[in-house]
């Protein structure tokens, strides 16, 4: 088509349908990416919290040694008399 020929109703058809699939195609394209961006944030994240939480469950874990062992420890003897035979 030269610049002095008239444009077309299928012209205007043809360049709707190549500008519409080049739109198409460069939206997805970008949303690809943000979407990308956005889940390697999120996975980032949460597995920055789950550290954190796993730090805190071992201190209490550390720190309730003590109070299990006891605890066991009564345990046993309230459950030993109910165990034996009596005399």
């Amino acid at each position: 088509m030269a610049d002095s020929d008239p444009v077309t109703q299928k012209d205007l058809e043809e360049l709707k349908v190549a500008l519409t699939q080049a739109i198409t195609q460069s939206i997805t394209e970008s949303m690809t990416e943000v979407i990308r961006d956005v889940e390697t944030s999120l996975l980032t994240s949460f597995h920055g919290y789950g550290k954190g939480q796993a730090g805190r469950m071992t201190a209490l874990e550390v720190g309730d040694a003590p109070v299990k062992q006891r605890l066991d420890a009564l345990e046993q003897r309230v459950l030993s008399p109910e165990t034996r035979r009596p005399h």
